[in-house]
């Protein structure tokens, strides 16, 4: 995803802040989907598209403007509905202009043993892989599912010590019925919670008014 920091005054080529929305089903978005795989097609307010800020990078690797169902042609086997990052951009874009996976992980004990070095070796690649050591991480603390190594993956999360890397508690929001997935409201209150982390703890001091 990425905000443009376009003023409007004939700039000609403005620069992105970009954002690497990266994690499984509840990233991807199922808010709004039913048992049937359906989607309700209701975008709330929060999320609405802007296409003077706002864009995703499609499947075919070009800008084009974002909006709900933001991942439909990248976990194009699923239906796809509302996620968090939508309303992520929203709270953050005119103050500026991703990361949250383990719930597989927690139905194996061995994968629960292995997630501590597993995650913090996902996070040196990514940032070796794109040339940028000091690379802002956000990960969401998982508190979906039934995975009998729940409490121990999300021990890990919260408890990474590695810089630039904040944890948000995603305990609390509400579950569709298949205890797994986000509503679509708790979609939004994630994309806001990750909003303020960002701009808490990553944004330059001067700009978060």
């Amino acid at each position: 995803m990425g905000l443009s920091n376009s003023t409007g005054k004939n700039e000609a080529q403005p620069t992105k802040q970009i954002f690497i929305l990266s994690g499984q089903s509840n990233m991807a978005g199922r808010g709004g989907v039913d048992s049937h795989k359906h989607w309700d097609g209701v975008i709330p307010p929060e999320c609405s598209p802007d296409p003077s800020k706002i864009f995703r990078l499609n499947a075919h690797l070009r800008w084009e403007v974002a909006r709900d169902p933001l991942h439909q042609d990248i976990d194009a086997k699923k239906t796809c509905g509302v996620g968090p990052g939508m309303s992520f951009a929203n709270a953050v874009k005119e103050r500026v202009g991703v990361v949250g996976l383990g719930e597989s992980d927690a139905t194996s004990h061995h994968d629960a043993d292995c997630y501590k070095e597993n995650l913090e070796k996902l996070i040196h690649n990514v940032r070796a892989d794109l040339h940028l050591p000091s690379l802002p991480i956000i990960q969401v603390a998982i508190a979906s599912g039934e995975g009998r190594f729940i409490e121990k993956i999300r021990e890990v999360q919260k408890g990474i010590e590695l810089p630039n890397v904040v944890c948000v508690d995603a305990n609390g929001l509400q579950l569709k019925e298949d205890n797994l997935h986000l509503t679509t409201h708790a979609q939004v209150e994630l994309g806001h919670m990750l909003a303020e982390a960002y701009l808490t703890h990553f944004l330059p001091h001067s700009s978060h008014t």
